[in-house]
């Protein structure tokens, strides 16, 4: 047996909301005793002491995608112990869209040597629509082959909400599928309410069975309280991209919805911001402050709030699926429970010392115990497919027509929004091609399959980006995550796409003959290399960006964007130039 003994810390108790000094013996990683008197160590009791520090639950990320950082989960998970996370709910939906359930089960694999807990929801909409070609398709037989493994939570975030509210394809078997095993469904339902939220929640049946048990894409605050009030919990959401609980807990504090439901998550957060903002610990710090400026309370009393979302909460959301397995519950400091514990320096400061998971520390004086285990990814850098090198023709659109100029369909950038526009523009017609016109920010768009060599392409305009030459290109394309790449002269682009293909996937640009790279070998996604490296490469590219004349904020998130066909208003994939309003394809101009 392994006893550890944790003396003189100030304990978190997020049940009873109280603060006291006190020691907790673990054995074999559960919590065996936590006293407000001095325990008596055991001969073979590791003994340490905590004495002016503080020890909460370990903090909980209740929905993330790690492929957003474009690092590792072994990577991700080395920085992120670091602000104190013991715990993931992680939905690999984007790496699933390049390699279906072996996407999956490789992070199944990689769950056993990180050193804190990710639970894994299998992603429920792989392909996303019919609208694009994915890299795989995830099939209700194969998320059932899956539920009985103990690294798998459920279903990830049921994102064909449409489809459970009408009955339309499997959406409503895949959640019953799961929810009838006694697993978790994660939700997925922007601007849902009324009956159509009590259908969605309850997969159709309007019964008063909560089967669809979470949101993190709520936006508004009657929105989050009426989720709240019809059985769901609430994930708010504070990542790099989207921070939907700056608008969102304000308002909740004071409705008189349940706060025992909220939860916090990042859902997508960057390599640069775990690097220098840190984590879950800093949504922590920014749920405090919402409390302190809407409820006034001290700041321990709101401290332990804040807390208590990103400990309690989530382990009280992961019961089913924990009480299922018979594995110890997890989320507060109690006998019986996982001895997952984050050593806080102080709670004003919120730094974290130490951090133990199932017992066993991970984290000492503000170090990683371990580097990242070894791990073997060459079964998955393989994923650019095309048939053949692109070239010039390949971005050459034809028009029949007898005009020097036509009136076409162009993607509107929205800066700061996943959102766009149609905008129409007469562009130019030179030898029997449209061409983009960089004088009124106006690039051409190209998108390639990449995954099977089908060969499938599709060219449009798009507005916003703001480059004036040159080329920019990624693998980096949601859902599906194609070949995209954008820019005003065809050498250019073939150049910088037939690089990304040859170099296994990633993000590129090409600049007055300077080519920059961030390799993302694994799917096209994610880096084998270290989060500083990560920062860096990326950080070149922004920088070259701004030069080719970029003002926004992250040219490459923009454009990654565009090829998501389920938020309107144009987008465009390998199929074809989408209208997301209609949900149908479109013609980029009247012939």
């Amino acid at each position: 047996m392994n006893f550890i003994l944790l003396t003189g810390g100030t304990i978190i108790d997020t049940k009873s909301r109280q603060f006291y000094r006190g020691d907790i013996l673990i054995k074999d990683g559960i919590i065996e005793e936590v006293s407000a008197v001095p325990i008596q160590p055991l001969p073979d009791a590791s003994v340490v002491d905590l004495s002016g520090k503080f020890v909460s639950p370990g903090f909980m990320d209740s929905h993330i995608h790690i492929e957003s950082s474009m690092l590792s989960p072994l990577e991700f998970a080395h920085h992120a112990i670091k602000h104190g996370t013991t715990a993931l709910l992680v939905d690999p939906h984007e790496i699933a869209n390049v390699f279906g359930i072996r996407a999956v089960e490789l992070f199944m694999e990689l769950a056993d040597i990180l050193p804190l807990d990710m639970f894994i929801g299998i992603p429920s909409c792989v392909p996303a629509t019919y609208m694009e070609q994915s890299g795989s398709v995830i099939t209700r037989d194969e998320i059932i082959s899956l539920l009985p493994d103990r690294r798998i939570y459920g279903l990830a975030e049921m994102m064909n909400f449409p489809g459970v509210i009408n009955g339309f394809g499997d959406a409503r078997e895949k959640v019953d599928a799961v929810y009838d095993f006694g697993k978790i469904v994660d939700g997925h339902c922007p601007g849902v309410s009324g009956n159509d939220l009590i259908a969605y929640i309850t997969n159709g049946r309007m019964d008063g069975t909560v089967r669809i048990m979470n949101d993190h894409e709520t936006t508004k605050p009657g929105e989050a309280a009426e989720k709240i009030h019809a059985g769901m919990y609430l994930a708010l959401r504070y990542g790099s991209a989207v921070k939907d609980m700056d608008a969102i807990l304000p308002q909740l504090l004071n409705s008189g919805a349940d706060p025992g439901r909220c939860m916090l998550c990042s859902d997508d957060l960057s390599a640069q911001e775990l690097f220098e903002a840190g984590h879950v610990d800093r949504i922590i710090r920014r749920a405090r402050e919402i409390i302190m400026t809407e409820k006034k309370p001290g700041m321990e009393e709101a401290t332990m709030e804040a807390i208590i979302m990103a400990t309690q909460n989530p382990g009280r959301y992961l019961s089913r699926f924990l009480s299922y397995h018979k594995m110890p519950p997890m989320g507060e400091i109690a006998p019986g429970y996982r001895a997952n514990l984050t050593i806080l320096e102080s709670l004003d400061s919120l730094r974290v010392t130490d951090v133990l998971h199932g017992g066993r520390f991970v984290l000492r004086n503000g170090t990683p115990t371990a580097d990242p285990a070894p791990f073997d990814f060459s079964p998955f850098i393989k994923s650019m497919n095309l048939p053949e090198p692109l070239t010039e023709k390949d971005f050459v659109i034809d028009y029949e027509g007898s005009h020097d100029s036509v009136q076409v369909k162009v993607i509107d950038v929205m800066p700061g929004s996943l959102f766009t526009g149609t905008h129409h523009a007469l562009l130019p017609v030179r030898d029997g091609s449209i061409s983009p016109d960089a004088e009124h920010d106006i690039a051409m768009i190209a998108v390639f399959e990449r995954h099977h060599a089908t060969g499938a392409r599709s060219l449009g305009f798009v507005r916003g980006l703001g480059i004036s030459s040159g080329a920019i290109a990624s693998t980096i394309a949601h859902d599906s995550h194609n070949l995209i790449i954008a820019g005003y002269d065809a050498s250019d682009m073939a150049r910088v796409g037939n690089h990304l293909a040859q170099q296994g996937g990633g993000i590129a640009l090409l600049h007055d003959g300077k080519l920059l790279h961030l390799p993302l070998e694994i799917g096209g996604l994610m880096s084998r290399e270290n989060i500083a490296s990560v920062i860096k490469r990326y950080g070149l590219l922004k920088e070259e960006a701004r030069l080719m004349g970029t003002r926004l904020k992250n040219v490459f998130m923009a454009m990654s964007f565009l090829s998501l066909p389920v938020i309107p208003e144009l987008k465009i994939t390998d199929q074809g130039l989408v209208d997301v309003t209609k949900f149908e394809f479109t013609m980029l101009y009247e012939k």
